[in-house]
């Protein structure tokens, strides 16, 4: 048997040199892939960071502003205090509405869907308001801290209670035939009357009890609505030196009436129920179906009878209804 081997061959020099550049290539390839992946790996973890960042930040922006923001200073729910006092549309822009509470006043210019916070209302406590039908930038507010006006349309205000006998001012009213007449209820002292837009007031009844509009007629400038704390709804035929109840509102006072400036004699009425009545306030119904808890006030647009808004506190902020009907049905407007 043949014991000898053959040799191996060697390889060439040129073939190991290729060999080790080609796992040197491999090497650095898996390198680089690994790093890829990480570098995607971080970029997504900092990716799902900042989106969290971004939710935390509008989540706290949602809840400090007490609605959703919308970039402009709008909110969905505006904040008005545990109490919510007053609700009024602009007599010329049925879109234009203003509710009121214990701690603030606020502002919609969309039917109510967004709302903007009145700056200088803050802690008035607005239970009483009044716009000027021939200049709607005017407007006048009563709460605590007395008598207040604005001639920008709520963007500055004043106060001026030099010709009341007290601050704490319940009530207010304006004569659509002549906006310089108002009328205004303080508490404890009566209802007084102004000529001269509130430069100057008389006293004219020293004995009512209310809380809430005090309507003036927008075809007999002597005749006024009032809804009286014991229940009643009251009329006066001069100027509001007498009156005499006209019907009770079911369930006892009403916070806040409101008269329809197109049909004078349709009135609604809040006292936790929307209520309304078509035989000039001798007898009410409800109207508030699809209204979901109690309503604090409620407001009929003066250009078109058909609108109509209700306010219900929830929590302290204001949510409000609308109808476009009158009153039989209503849809939720933030």
């Amino acid at each position: 048997m043949n014991t000898n081997v053959e040799p191996r061959a060697e390889q060439a020099p040129d073939t190991k040199r290729a060999r080790r550049d080609e796992r040197r290539a491999l090497k650095q390839e898996r390198l680089a892939a690994e790093a890829a992946r990480g570098r995607r790996l971080a970029l997504l973890r900092w990716t799902g960071l900042a989106a969290f960042a971004v939710a935390v930040l509008a989540g706290a922006y949602f809840w400090l502003s007490g609605g959703s923001g919308t970039g402009t200073g709008a909110i969905a729910r505006p904040v008005v205090g545990g109490d919510l006092h007053s609700l009024v549309v602009d007599p010329g822009t049925p879109e234009r509405v203003l509710v009121g509470g214990h701690e603030a006043g606020a502002l919609s210019e969309d039917g109510g869907r967004t709302w903007q916070s009145v700056a200088g209302l803050k802690g008035a406590d607005p239970m009483g308001w009044a716009i000027d039908p021939s200049d709607p930038l005017k407007m006048y507010v009563g709460g605590h801290p007395g008598f207040l006006r604005t001639q920008d349309g709520g963007k500055s205000w004043s106060k001026d209670n030099g010709g009341l006998p007290g601050t704490d001012v319940h009530g207010l009213g304006i004569d659509p035939q002549n906006p310089d007449v108002l009328y205004a209820y303080v508490m404890g002292r009566g209802i007084y009357r102004s000529a001269d837009a509130g430069q100057r007031w008389e006293p004219v009844n020293a004995e009512k009890n209310i809380m809430g509009p005090i309507l003036v007629d927008p075809h007999q400038a002597n005749t006024l609505y009032l809804a009286e704390a014991r229940g009643g709804f009251e009329q006066s035929t001069d100027g509001g030196r007498t009156w005499q109840q006209l019907g009770a509102i079911p369930g006892g006072m009403a916070m806040w009436v409101a008269q329809d400036q197109q049909a004078p004699e349709t009135f609604y009425a809040a006292n936790g129920r929307a209520l309304k009545s078509t035989d000039g306030g001798r007898s009410w119904r409800p109207t508030g179906e699809g209204i979901a808890g109690s309503v604090s006030s409620v407001a009929v647009a003066p250009s078109d009878s058909r609108i109509v808004y209700a306010a219900v506190l929830e929590g302290s902020a204001a949510r409000v209804y609308r109808s476009d009907d009158g009153g039989q049905t209503w849809q939720a407007r933030n």
